[in-house]
């Protein structure tokens, strides 16, 4: 497998126009064990993202009722994560011999670094940074701010950011670990703050003005697909499988979303329009 090295991969684009690499079945299996043995060990509080019970809706919660909220994005996480930065981590953090080392990194990394569509990117990433991460924790806490990590957003909050705070978080980062920083933004007291796509507002959290914008504009529709006669219309399949979606997803953060959202599923199954998934959410 080992010797296959990038062959083990399948490359492609997302709809964005972002390149992917998705591992195929064999080291799949390989990927999927190790990102289950990777998952066994306690997270620290601060790490919000493929942590059961923990989702981007939590981790801008932890910064509700602040006054500052600064955040920041580590720019290509994945492709900047290289098979070095792997085997380095994998030595110090996880205490493999240097051969297991050298055979997990190969197997983990794919045109020299962590490949961007595979089970165990989001779990390696972060534990072969852990040392990192450790350090930015504690730097943060030292200056009375509180710190979360979602994937690659880095989110700081408290009564107020020192100055030339993020210029430090960024500098350390790259001095450490090459990483480039990006969207850099800070939020005063007085100004409504967004992280991980949620809002936080007078101590509390609320949807995007645009994801409920969305919405609102799918459900002025919701008369001309709900009209029978469309029921064979994959335009209508598809209106459905997106409007459910997004009101799924805004019910993370406002309940009500949810509960209009099994609204929709009802609506969906009494004109006699399956779902595009399997358990026909």
């Amino acid at each position: 497998m080992v010797r296959r090295a990038d062959k083990n991969y399948k490359f492609g684009t997302t709809e964005s126009g972002r390149a992917i690499e998705i591992p195929k079945s064999q080291v799949l299996r390989y990927h999927n064990r190790i990102n289950k043995l990777l998952c066994r060990i306690s997270p620290p509080d601060y790490l919000m993202s493929g942590v059961k019970g923990r989702s981007y809706v939590d981790n801008a919660a932890k910064h509700r009722g602040e006054r500052a909220v600064a955040k920041q994005d580590i720019q290509r996480f994945y492709q900047s994560t290289t098979r070095d930065i792997v085997y380095r981590g994998l030595r110090k953090r996880l205490h493999c011999s240097s051969d297991i080392a050298q055979t997990l990194a190969d197997l983990c990394t794919v045109k020299g670094h962590i490949p961007t569509g595979s089970p165990i990117s989001q779990s390696l990433a972060f534990f072969v940074n852990f040392g990192v991460f450790e350090h930015i924790n504690q730097y943060a806490s030292s200056r009375g701010l509180r710190f979360t990590l979602y994937v690659d957003d880095l989110t700081f909050s408290g009564q107020k950011i020192p100055k030339n705070f993020l210029r430090y978080i960024s500098g350390y980062l790259e001095k450490n670990r090459g990483y480039k920083v990006h969207k850099n933004r800070t939020y005063h007291a007085t100004t409504e703050k967004e992280v991980t796509g949620v809002i936080l507002k007078q101590g509390g959290i609320d949807v995007k003005n645009k994801h409920r914008q969305k919405i609102d504009s799918m459900l002025r529709r919701l008369s001309y697909f709900s009209d029978e006669s469309q029921k064979s219309d994959a335009k209508t399949r598809d209106y459905f499988q997106r409007l459910i979606g997004h009101l799924y997803s805004a019910g993370q953060v406002s309940p009500g979303y949810r509960t209009r959202g099994k609204e929709m599923v009802e609506i969906r199954k009494a004109i006699g329009i399956e779902g595009q998934n399997q358990n026909n959410k």
